[in-house]
């Protein structure tokens, strides 16, 4: 018997559900659908997959299959079909994961800014402490709440010159403070 008439055979026998046809039409076609697939993946794992999930598609649509006029040409639509879908996924992971580590990365920016960001205010906040009182306060009215030097002046009673040395002053402490902590 012809390797078509065997062909035509199984089929006939695939669509009525017989898995001894199923077998040797894997048996058959199964090692060229490898080769054909590690030409194009040039992995063997990922060829015999691609062509495990072919065959098993073949039996799960095994009545429409029984009716197609070239078996092997159908058979490897589905494999270039499978490869193609194979390096899709592949793309569409290659991308997620890139995406990912792009967001992992920008997180733990942020998260290194936002220590660093901590530590800044609480050296901050230790140089505001050891200011003498007016001094804290006037560097708070004017660097926290907004408020201009005429507005901090007359809240004070006291010049606009005597505001602009207390900021000049507490300016300073605090750069004298971050240079302690950092140098």
């Amino acid at each position: 018997m012809s390797d078509s008439t065997n062909e035509i055979r199984w089929l006939e026998a695939l669509g009525k559900g017989d898995k001894n046809a199923f077998a040797s039409l894997y048996r058959a076609y199964a090692g060229k659908c490898v080769n054909f697939a590690l030409m194009l993946t040039k992995d063997e794992q990922t060829s015999r997959d691609i062509t495990h999930d072919v065959f098993i598609r073949i039996w799960k649509k095994r009545e429409t299959i029984a009716r197609v006029d070239s078996f092997s040409r159908y058979l490897f639509r589905m494999m270039r079909n499978g490869v193609m879908d194979h390096f899709e996924r592949n793309q569409i992971n290659r991308k997620f994961i890139a995406r990912q580590t792009m967001e992992i990365e920008e997180f733990k920016s942020f998260i290194d800014e936002k220590v660093e960001l901590d530590e800044l205010q609480a050296l901050i906040a230790k140089a505001l402490e050891k200011m003498p009182q007016q001094r804290r306060e006037v560097f708070e009215l004017s660097r926290y709440k907004g408020l201009n030097n005429n507005e901090i002046a007359t809240h004070f009673g006291i010049s606009i010159r005597t505001v602009e040395k207390h900021i000049s002053n507490a300016l300073s402490d605090i750069r004298k403070e971050l240079k302690e902590n950092f140098a």
